[in-house]
């Protein structure tokens, strides 16, 4: 299944994510790009977040795969599932 993953960095929260997990981060998504769990993933200008489309067997899958990744707890997800647009169209 794919999904289309919008991460938005959490605002008045407590924590702060420290530069180390940021990096961190980064380096997990892109490493995720070559292991064919996200398809691509593109930055949102302005220290907006990210926009990525992730594969994943389940729902459950994809909530384990965000939940390890270094800037959960300092972020908000909006997810939504994808379709294959033909299949879709023909409804």
């Amino acid at each position: 299944m794919k999904f289309l993953v919008i991460r938005k960095p959490r605002v008045g929260g407590a924590l702060v994510a420290t530069s180390k997990a940021i990096r961190e981060h980064k380096e997990g998504a892109l490493n995720a790009v070559i292991q064919k769990t996200i398809d691509c993933i593109y930055g949102v200008p302005g220290g907006g977040g990210s926009v990525a489309i992730a594969n994943a067997d389940s729902v459950e899958q994809l909530n384990e795969n965000l939940a390890n990744t270094p800037l959960f707890l300092f972020s908000e997800f909006e997810i939504r599932p994808l379709t294959d647009y033909a299949k879709y169209m023909d409804g």
